[in-house]
C-alpha cells in the first residue's frame, strides 16, 4: 500500500479517539505495523542512496512517517488506557 493511503488510513481512524471500539482499535494497529514496515523499507533505500537530491527526498518522507506514526501510537496508547479492562 503507498504512504498516502496509509496516512490518509491513520488520520481517519486516530480521529475515533478514546470512543474507538475494538474493530477500529486492530485497524489503527494494522496500519502502525504497515508503517513501520514502509519506514524500515524507506531507511534501507535511504542507506543505499547516493544522489544529494534523493537522499534529502527519502529523509523527508522518513520524518512523516515518524511524526505520523509517534502520533498514532500517542492515539492507540490513549485509546487503549481509556478502555476498560476486564
Amino acid at each position: 500500500m503507498k504512504v498516502r493511503k496509509l496516512l490518509d488510513k491513520l488520520n481517519k481512524y486516530t480521529g475515533f479517539g478514546e470512543n474507538a471500539d475494538q474493530k477500529q482499535v486492530r485497524k489503527l494497529r494494522t496500519v502502525l505495523r504497515a508503517l513501520k514496515e514502509k519506514q524500515d523499507e524507506l531507511q534501507l533505500k535511504l542507506e543505499a542512496a547516493e544522489g544529494t537530491h534523493e537522499r534529502r527526498k527519502l529523509e523527508q518522507q522518513l520524518e512523516v512517517i515518524r511524526r505520523q506514526r509517534q502520533k498514532g501510537q500517542e492515539v492507540y496508547k490513549s485509546i487503549k488506557d481509556a478502555r476498560p479492562k476486564h
